[in-house]
């Protein structure tokens, strides 16, 4: 018998207690114009009915594998932990809350393709919210427009959503080692995972399809109250030493034109300065703080 070949992306579905939102994200893969991928899935220990959905899908499409933590490592390990199960020269994360249309992947990898020196390909982003949805296009590079004006642009017109775009695998696995090392939030990894692609102009993206990030609310989350401002600033502080700490030693060349106050506005990425000034205020008049949890627990 001759081997099936090896594909071309591996799609990674880190998961935890998903049973509500599973299925649909898995069945938003098996229907992608693109077929030359294999997803896998990774549980995080699942208590729910996870496993089940999971290994229905493996039964009837042999891209799809399943695989079980033997105990829950946190979300940031299980990220970590599927990316490094990839063996093909591209990869793609995604959650279960979220979709892309069907031509994602084939864009994807047209543009990847097409561009040898991109690390990321990346389409419209929209954020889907009580059945409304906000669509934010990519910011294209004028015909006449400087690399820093560009490079300003693409910083602060960045989505966490494109963290879900399709990678070079090896790429992608320093970048995000080099994040692990140097922050230890869950916060934000994102946006610091795109980080020095962002800055050295190695983002392709497409208007032509689109990624669709789900909004759910997550066990644990309590409304009402606010985020403690202390745990705000001092998340804001580690991702802008970060940025700087990563322009200082790795990204010189692409630094030049990029003036500090520009990374101060990206660091809204984690906490939006002004969000941190009224949870203080709010704080000082006897408000009670409150605990959520993220997409990634």
């Amino acid at each position: 018998m001759t081997p099936r070949p090896q594909p071309r992306v591996t799609i990674g579905v880190p998961v935890y207690n998903a049973e509500s939102l599973l299925e649909q994200c898995l069945e938003n893969l098996a229907a992608q114009t693109f077929a030359d991928f294999k997803v896998v899935i990774l549980d995080n220990a699942s208590t729910d009915g996870t496993e089940a959905i999971a290994k229905r899908f493996v039964a009837k499409d042999a891209r799809f594998s399943y695989h079980r933590q033997p105990h829950n490592k946190g979300a940031r390990q299980n990220f970590s932990d599927v990316l490094e199960m990839a063996d093909t020269p591209y990869f793609m994360w995604r959650a279960d809350d979220d979709r892309s249309d069907v031509n994602f992947l084939e864009e994807m990898v047209r543009l990847l393709d097409a561009n040898p020196s991109a690390a990321v390909a990346v389409g419209k982003a929209v954020r889907e919210r009580r059945g409304r949805q906000r669509v934010k296009r990519f910011p294209r590079r004028g015909p006449l427009e400087p690399a820093w004006l560009y490079r300003v642009r693409l910083l602060l017109r960045s989505r966490a959503g494109w963290i879900y775009g399709l990678f070079r695998t090896d790429e992608l696995r320093a970048s995000l080692a080099d994040v692990y090392a140097g922050y230890r939030h869950v916060t934000a990894l994102d946006h610091l995972t795109l980080f020095p692609f962002l800055v050295t102009l190695r983002v392709v993206g497409s208007n032509r399809t689109a990624f669709v990030t789900g909004f759910v609310e997550r066990p644990g989350s309590q409304k009402g109250g606010f985020l403690d401002p202390a745990k705000m600033q001092e998340v804001r502080d580690d991702f802008l030493r970060y940025c700087l700490s990563k322009l200082q030693r790795h990204l010189r060349a692409a630094a030049w034109g990029l003036p500090k106050p520009v990374l101060w506005l990206y660091a809204d990425k984690s906490y939006r300065w002004v969000k941190i000034v009224n949870a203080r205020s709010r704080q000082l008049l006897g408000g009670k703080s409150q605990t959520v949890t993220s997409k990634y627990d």
